[in-house]
């Protein structure tokens, strides 16, 4: 609003808004808000006309208040009490009006609406009330918000205001953001939050360094804090609050594997402790218990191996437990002591039979934490052989060491145990197995072998001893004299010495990876010349148990090593084939996953697969080279188009976008088979519901490929436009499939408009046709109650069921008479004379439209604009009519 500068518009403006406020506030400024009739209607249809007036006049700069007239400053106490007497919606949204005027809005109107915004968002309830302000009605029963409002929303919640520090902003605003991850929340509320959050601590934001440390730590801090009775007078969030925040983010937000480790790494320890609690616990909640599995696993399944590997064997060599407490009501507590403080009894022999008859692997009798068989089931659930096979060698190091230092007894049984149910319940696991990576093994086995030797003096020269007797008799006699040595019946004719046990169970996983791998030779892996050499002093151990399984272990390395294996030399060009098809592999082995962020870490693995490498970036990354994948591919993104999750369906759009800036013309052309094919045979209003989901999930595909072309759209005209014409003249499809094909028009035209230049006549002949075959006319009604749904005075719903006789929701209609397929055409055709007016105007063309059709195209315009039955439809076809005129005008000006 421009103010007055003349006395008598500057007193008239100032007297109207102070009798306004004089309603509104009939005590005065200390007075509360009059709840009369007429107030409330001033309030809510009123208010920007309110602030369009009050707030230029109240905060009127210096240099503009020039005149010889009363001051209007009393309007500044009357406007702040309004601010902060409405609620955060209505206010929001109102100032969202005044400041969407754009570049007509005074400067100084301008500051004061973005600060009282700013205000606004800073009260108890202004981030809710700014999503009540942008999406009221239309957005809040769950269905795919907009990513623009999304992004346009969120740069507003982040923004940081001048004059206030950014620490002391998200301080106040960011609890308030996951405050809305919550199932009493519309869901495009919860969108809304898990975008913000994501943005805000991705790399790129600015005050990331400021803003992500307080969302961890307001999702964290529940979970590292133990209880005490006076939380609950304080209202602390309890954990089950910030486990539903977190579940709630995670299933809204971009499966970002980094953002997913960093948000659960540090919480791992006490989410698998209740993990633990719950399992152990009859009564507890089954959702529960599955929601914080599958937390667990899906940060497993994600994050990186080395993060893993150090979280995992923190939580194992530290070994501290924390205790929770499960309330009635459904809450969860750590607390500082278990429920019941199980008391160490002294082993006694009752103890032990029963230990093994339940099965001795399986029982903890000292209560060590992680519960040994509990964490390797665990283990097995992440599906990590690279995690856990490094975490098995760290274990049997920690073993190993502890032994040799006379450490923690306890301690010692407690790796040796996690260490027994990793060979139980993953060494037959090819995928979890324990054994995936043979060199480290061997190294740790190396080690061991020769620790034993060096402890042990005895065993060279004994082993020398027994060659020498070996060589002046016999084999068999050597034989013969060790088994009677070991079957004598002297109880000290077989030594057992204190590393044999570690040594047993080296040689047995020396063994397990000599089975698992059964190409590993000594051509392949030298180490096995040295563990060979190491193992037959061993060979002529006292041990009865020992001895044989090192004669085994050789006797399978001069197995390998003399028979013929294949080539160590492998063709260079053959492994990035091979990378890509592991990479392949293991995307389809994601996409089977029943956790969403780890099927859409699937699809995005994929979408890398096939985008296109820059140039000069030949050595980074596999792409795919195989022909034959493209197809399976192709239809894996096709599927994954017709998933319900919109981050699935963004990413599989995405996917299907690069695969045709990667493989052109042949990608396109399935696409846009797959939504038009079959159509011109189809029986009249014969199309499912799931057909007409397909279709136009993959129009929504081909909108995404047709904006991502740009320029080179030209190239795919004579593939896309053909087929999308012969969409929407199907008349016995459904509208909604005929209406998706004139959008996809539409965005060819928005995109690159030359590439419809050989079409433009032909459509907007096609548009004014279907105008005049399709169009429903009012005039044509002939009771009164259709006359008087004309004239929009009869009942609401006679009137929408005579509009509509299909019902707009009825998206399966083949009626022609549904407005949208009008609606689309109008607008299609306006874009053509735009495009036109343009192309003329650069030169880009040397016939516009003949006088035939804009003669045609206005008479039917005009009926149009006259009798449609849809108000829209009479709107739309004025204006374009109108827009037709312009661009006559403009012809004959240049013919002139």
């Amino acid at each position: 609003m421009e103010v007055d500068t003349k006395d008598e518009g500057y007193t008239a403006a100032s007297d109207v808004i102070t009798r306004v406020m004089s309603i509104l506030f009939p005590n005065g400024v200390q007075g509360n808000l009059s709840p009369t009739a007429i107030a409330t209607t001033l309030t809510n249809k009123h208010l920007v006309d309110i602030f369009r007036c009050s707030i230029p006049l109240g905060w009127l700069p210096p240099s503009l208040s020039t005149l010889a007239i009363p001051t209007v400053d009393h309007l500044r106490p009357f406007t702040m009490r309004l601010l902060s007497t409405l609620s955060p919606a209505l206010l929001i949204s109102a100032l969202g009006t005044i400041l969407a005027d754009g570049p007509n809005l005074p400067l100084h109107v301008r500051r004061a609406a973005s600060s009282f915004m700013t205000q606004q968002l800073l009260r108890p309830g202004g981030v809710l009330g700014l999503c009540e302000a942008m999406f009221g009605e239309e957005e809040t029963s769950g269905d795919a918000v907009k990513f623009d409002k999304l992004e346009q929303i969120a740069k507003t919640v982040v923004s940081v205001p001048a004059k206030m520090a950014p620490q002391d902003y998200f301080g106040t605003v960011i609890p308030r953001i996951i405050a809305l991850l919550s199932d009493r929340v519309p869901a495009s509320f919860r969108k809304l939050a898990a975008f913000t959050l994501s943005q805000v601590l991705g790399r790129t934001f600015t005050y990331q360094s400021i803003a992500a440390p307080l969302v961890y730590s307001t999702l964290h801090l529940p979970f590292l804090r133990v209880s005490h009775p006076e939380d609950e007078s304080a209202k602390l969030p309890l954990p089950s609050t910030a486990l539903s925040n977190i579940l709630i983010f995670i299933s809204n937000c971009d499966p970002s594997p980094e953002l997913i480790s960093n948000l659960l790494s540090p919480i791992v320890p006490p989410l698998y402790s209740l993990s633990f609690y719950l399992g152990t616990q009859k009564t507890s909640d089954p959702q529960l218990k599955e929601s914080v599995q599958g937390l667990l696993v899906t940060w497993g399944k994600i994050v990186d191996a080395t993060k893993a590997n150090d979280t995992l064997w923190a939580l194992v060599r530290e070994g501290q437990q924390q205790y929770w407490k499960a309330s009635l009501d459904g809450s969860i507590r750590l607390v500082p002591e278990p429920e019941e403080v199980r008391r160490l009894d002294i082993l006694t022999p009752e103890d032990l039979k029963k230990t093994q008859d339940e099965g001795a692997l399986d029982t903890n009798i000292f209560n060590l934490y992680p519960d040994p068989a509990h964490f390797v089931r665990f283990l097995k659930l992440l599906d990590r052989g690279d995690v856990v096979s490094d975490l098995f060698i760290k274990i049997l190091e920690a073993y190993q060491q502890s032994k040799a230092r006379n450490g923690d007894p306890l301690k010692s049984l407690h790796y040796l145990q996690i260490f027994m149910q990793m060979q139980l319940q993953l060494l037959g696991d090819s995928s979890s197995s324990i054994l995936r990576k043979p060199d480290q093994l061997l190294s740790f086995i190396k080690q061991i072998l020769e620790s034993t030797v060096s402890t042990d003096p005895r065993t060279t020269t004994e082993s020398a001893i027994n060659r020498l007797e070996i060589d002046d008799d016999s084999d068999n006699d050597s034989d013969d004299l060790s088994e009677h040595d070991s079957d004598d019946d002297d109880p000290g004719s077989e030594v057992v010495k204190p590393d044999d046990e570690m040594v047993e169970t080296t040689l047995n996983l020396l063994l397990s990876v000599l089975e698992i791998h059964e190409s590993l030779s000594a051509r392949n892996a030298p180490i096995l010349n040295e563990v060979f050499s190491l193992l037959e002093p061993v060979t002529y151990s006292t041990s009865s148990s020992l001895r044989p399984l090192a004669r085994e272990a050789r006797m399978v390395i001069t197995a390998r090593s003399a028979s013929t294996s294949t080539s160590s030399e492998r063709k260079s060009r053959g492994m990035e084939e091979e990378t890509a098809q592991e990479i392949y592999q293991k995307s389809l082995k994601l996409l089977q996953d029943p956790i969403l962020p780890v099927r859409a870490h699937g699809l995005l693995l994929l979408r890398q697969l096939v985008t296109p490498k820059p140039r000069g970036a030949a050595e980074q990354g596999a792409t795919v080279t195989d022909p034959a994948l493209v197809p399976a591919i192709l239809s894996i993104f096709l599927q994954s188009v017709q998933d319900d999750d919109s981050y699935i369906f963004l990413n599989a759009l995405q996917g299907l976008a690069v695969m045709v800036e990667g493989f052109g013309k042949d990608v396109l052309k399935g696409l846009v088979r797959d939504y038009s094919h079959g159509l011109d045979t189809m029986p009249a209003d014969s199309m499912s519901k799931q057909d007409l989901d397909v279709r136009t999930r993959i129009g929504e595909a081909l909108s995404t490929v047709i904006q991502r072309c740009g320029t080179t759209l030209g190239k795919y005209g004579d593939i896309l436009i053909p087929a999308l014409v012969s969409v929407y003249r199907s008349g016995g499809i459904p509208v909604t499939l005929r209406t998706s094909a004139l959008s996809l028009l539409a965005d060819a035209i928005n995109t690159y408009p030359l590439a419809m230049l050989s079409y433009t006549e032909y459509l907007a002949q096609g548009m004014i046709d279907l105008l005049q075959i399709e169009s429903r006319s009012a005039l044509n009604l002939g009771s009164n109650e259709e006359k008087k749904a004309e004239l929009g005075k009869g009942d609401g719903d006679e009137e929408t069921e005579e509009a509509s006789p299909s019902g707009d929701n009825d998206h399966l209609t083949a009626d022609s008479k549904y407005p949208p397929l009008r609606r689309a055409a109008l607008h299609l055709l306006a874009l053509l004379i735009r495009a036109t007016a343009k192309a003329t105007d650069d030169g880009n063309i040397i016939l516009p439209f003949s006088a035939t059709l804009v003669k045609r195209a206005h008479i039917t315009l005009e009926y149009i604009a006259a009798t449609d039955d849809d108000t829209v439809v009479r709107v739309m076809a004025r204006e374009v009519n109108e827009e037709l005129s312009s661009f006559e005008e403009y012809l004959v000006g240049q013919g002139s």
